[in-house]
């Protein structure tokens, strides 16, 4: 199916070459609803690439439902290994893990895990953020995600309450580094600091992955200031800004409710609120169909902004494939749109990152990044005991996780 090329009309916030740059609309049927690619300028970017299956991305969460129209062509496939043989083909340790790996139930079930009484969120989460991040586009049904064609990587570590271990996020990570992935999301978040998972994000910088995390939620208040209590995976940085840390926000450009924010942990935003996004295509038992069965509107968090940040991610690494970390942050970084201090609410004044993404300023083809770039933000490194996990979920959370 074709692709409609047209100019692109000036955006009152870009002031540079962009005002005058072509753009790429899909013919998906829910395009119309998908108001925050159009914010970040993803038809700008798609003019440059809509992304190749070289880049693969790593969705440590809960469940995916692999086999959702929008999502099944792009799930990641392990070649070494043989479906249903019951072995460990490729002898990484895992037996058919043909499309990822369940750490909850250690099986290779990447698809979404189910209890009689269960949140929404918890059981549309992993399946929701896949879709922002690859949703087949251009296909002539359902939603575009950022990136048409990178592929999902499937890892669950997030139960049927929405909870995980820090163990599970351990090892799933070090999995999705194994096996080459170039960008790890984690739309996740808990509040106690463990040692081994500073480390295992250490290693795969170091190993050449992106690693992008959400700020998380807070129920209680409006959001939780993570200067005063740092949130994990997201404030685990280190000296050199490994993690591109996420917060959210609304249609208007404002923090979005609920959404976390603080200066040492928060790089930028993205759009976090009343988002259009996939759902499980199959009815959960105990739960009404949706009105558009395998999608759902108005979906919030700082969950769906980390997957936007990530799908960009992973269409500069697909175009520059030998660029770093630090090049792919920077990149993202340096060509936000840059916040307005006075649109900002007093209390998360200066504490929500730079600006918000702007794809298609980072897919721009006349910038250039360094080879050795500095950090673009300077970090606090974490320094808490003990170690509880879950995700950041689609609309609040709780502080003080319990992990099974």
């Amino acid at each position: 199916m074709g692709v409609l090329v047209q100019p692109a009309k000036a955006a009152s916030t870009s002031t540079d070459s962009l005002l005058s740059a072509p753009v790429v609309i899909p013919d998906d049927v829910f395009w119309d609803k998908q108001w925050y690619l159009r914010a970040v300028k993803a038809p700008e970017a798609w003019a440059v690439t809509t992304g190749t299956r070289d880049v693969i991305v790593a969705v440590i969460d809960g469940g995916v439902d692999i086999n959702h129209q929008d999502l099944r062509d792009n799930i990641w496939t392990n070649s070494k290994e043989i479906p249903g043989d019951g072995l460990d083909n490729d002898q990484d340790g895992y037996a058919d893990d043909v499309h990822g790996w369940n750490f909850v139930t250690n099986s290779p079930d990447v698809r979404p895990v189910r209890q009689d009484t269960q949140l929404e969120e918890a059981w549309s989460h992993g399946t929701i953020v896949s879709s922002l991040i690859a949703a087949k586009g251009n296909d002539g049904r359902g939603i575009s995600g950022i990136n048409w064609n990178a592929r999902i990587m499937p890892l669950v570590i997030l139960d049927a309450n929405g909870q995980g271990s820090v163990e599970n996020l351990v090892s799933a990570m070090r999995y999705a580094v194994n096996h080459g992935v170039e960008v790890i999301n984690l739309s996740l978040v808990g509040y106690d600091y463990e040692p081994e998972l500073e480390e295992m994000i250490k290693r795969a910088n170091d190993a050449g992955v992106v690693i992008v995390a959400a700020t998380g939620n807070d129920e209680i208040g409006d959001g939780l200031d993570l200067d005063l209590a740092e949130g994990y995976p997201v404030c685990l940085d280190g000296p050199d800004n490994r993690v591109l840390g996420v917060s959210g926000t609304d249609k208007n450009n404002r923090r979005a409710p609920g959404a976390n924010y603080g200066k040492n942990c928060t790089d930028l935003t993205a759009p976090g609120d009343n988002i259009f996004a996939a759902r499980p295509s199959y009815p959960h038992d105990t739960k009404p169909t949706s009105t558009v069965p395998g999608f759902h509107d108005g979906y919030s968090g700082t969950s769906l902004a980390a997957p936007l940040v990530s799908g960009v991610a992973a269409l500069l690494k697909g175009i520059h494939p030998e660029w770093t970390p630090k090049q792919v942050r920077q990149r993202i970084l340096e060509t936000v749109d840059v916040w307005d201090e006075h649109a900002q609410e007093p209390d998360s004044l200066g504490k929500l990152g730079i600006g918000r993404l702007d794809a298609g300023r980072a897919l721009a083809p006349d910038r250039v990044v360094a080879v050795n770039p500095k950090p673009t933000t300077s970090l606090t490194k974490a320094t808490k005991a003990v170690s509880k996990v879950v995700k950041a979920p689609a609309k609040n959370q709780k502080r003080k996780p319990t992990s099974k």
